[in-house]
């Protein structure tokens, strides 16, 4: 008759055991946190900078700044060559600041997705947006993930004196508006 209480209670003690790891698990794995993911924001990154530096000006179809587009017609574009992140270099060398904010405004639409904002910054200067509003610097300083992708870039100036001109270093921040 002792034994037959003593399996009683070792019964219950594992089925109380049991609804205690239950309950913890229940716990545990309601408690999970919903973070955006760092590696989508961290590609979109990468993508726009990878695409302005292979993209050349002969391949785009644009009529703001592909060949026979407006900067082409203007004289401001004169190597079909050049990558769109060269071009922009070119563009930060010679001065044109306000012609660079709009060629990048021009190129990388439809790239990023509308709920992600994005910079792009040359040797340390901001070129686009080359005067933020006030809705991008609060979401820039109020977002949790910012990532950024950096690239040298370097070219040449003058094709028949052989001026040269950076090498830059291209930096694109992307975050979640």
């Amino acid at each position: 008759m002792l034994l037959k209480k003593r399996g009683y209670f070792f019964i219950l003690d594992a089925v109380l055991a049991l609804f205690v790891l239950v309950i913890g698990v229940f716990l545990i794995t309601s408690s999970y946190v919903n973070a955006p993911q760092p590696t989508q924001v961290g590609f979109l990154a990468d993508d726009l900078l990878n695409f302005l530096s292979n993209k050349k000006i002969k391949d785009l179809n644009n009529q703001y700044a592909g060949i026979g587009g407006e900067l082409w017609n203007q004289g401001n574009i004169t190597d079909a060559d050049n990558s769109l992140l060269q071009q922009i270099g070119v563009f930060y060398t010679t001065n044109k600041l306000d012609i660079a904010e709009k060629f990048i405004q021009n190129v990388s639409t439809g790239i990023i997705p509308p709920q992600y904002n994005y910079e792009l910054w040359m040797n340390g200067v901001v070129l686009y947006p080359k005067i933020p509003s006030v809705e991008h610097v609060e979401s820039k300083g109020s977002t949790q993930i910012l990532t950024t992708s950096k690239k040298l870039t370097f070219g040449v100036i003058n094709t028949t004196t052989g001026n040269l001109w950076g090498p830059y270093k291209a930096e694109v921040f992307v975050w979640e508006k």
